[in-house]
């Protein structure tokens, strides 16, 4: 089986990294910054949704990206860690014979920066991330590079790990189960919600998951 991981809020806790490039970008903006719980809340879709859906108008959306890209690029993406039992997650799964993906809504760029600061490059055959010319940004586009790299499996071949209900939807559109990630920024409610094919709590219950299915 092709196990295809989400990586904000799935394999790692970036929070605090996006939350304070957020913030950036909006005061280089001199707009009104939300509460944390709001950027929080928006945690998960790709760039220019996120900071639209934070206050960032349309002409500013531009500007938006570039602060936040300039703060994250050089900073932000050393501001997170792994969520506990991920690597051995990740070694297990391998382990038991499946192959290793990512799609993330992240760009290309800080997607491979922190594949390496965590050492987790070498662990997934294909590195399927957003475009950092915005040609490719949603889960689904996302995903099917992945697809696409991984030279078009079966959807019945793959089961995609995220945190979102934008997780959810965009394996849907493939015609992959998605296994919600609990323990990331959407929670069981959100992932049932979306139709999840099933909730993991912890990471250590993803296993028995892929087994079952």
């Amino acid at each position: 089986m092709i196990v295809i991981f989400d990586l904000d809020g799935t394999v790692w806790n970036s929070e605090p990294g996006i939350l304070a490039c957020m913030v950036h970008a909006l005061d280089q903006l001199a707009l009104e910054v939300p509460t944390e719980a709001v950027l929080r809340s928006h945690i998960g879709p790709p760039l220019r949704s996120m900071l639209a859906e934070v206050g960032v108008p349309e002409p500013l959306l531009d500007d938006g990206v570039r602060h936040y890209r300039d703060r994250y690029l050089s900073a932000g993406v050393y501001e997170a860690s792994l969520y506990d039992g991920v690597i051995g997650l990740l070694d297990g799964i391998t382990g038991d014979g499946h192959v290793l993906a990512t799609a993330t809504s992240k760009g290309e760029v800080p997607t491979r920066t922190m594949l390496e600061h965590f050492g987790l490059a070498d662990r997934f055959a294909v590195v399927g991330a957003a475009t950092m010319d915005g040609t490719a940004t949603t889960k689904s586009e996302v995903l099917a590079r992945t697809l696409d790299g991984l030279d078009h499996p079966e959807p019945a071949e793959c089961v995609l790990v995220g945190d979102r209900d934008l997780d959810v939807a965009g394996a849907a559109a493939h015609g992959i189960d998605c296994i919600g990630a609990a323990w990331g920024f959407g929670g069981r409610i959100e992932l049932v919600d979306a139709g999840a094919w099933a909730v993991a709590e912890r990471p250590v219950d993803v296993p028995a998951l892929l087994a079952r299915r």
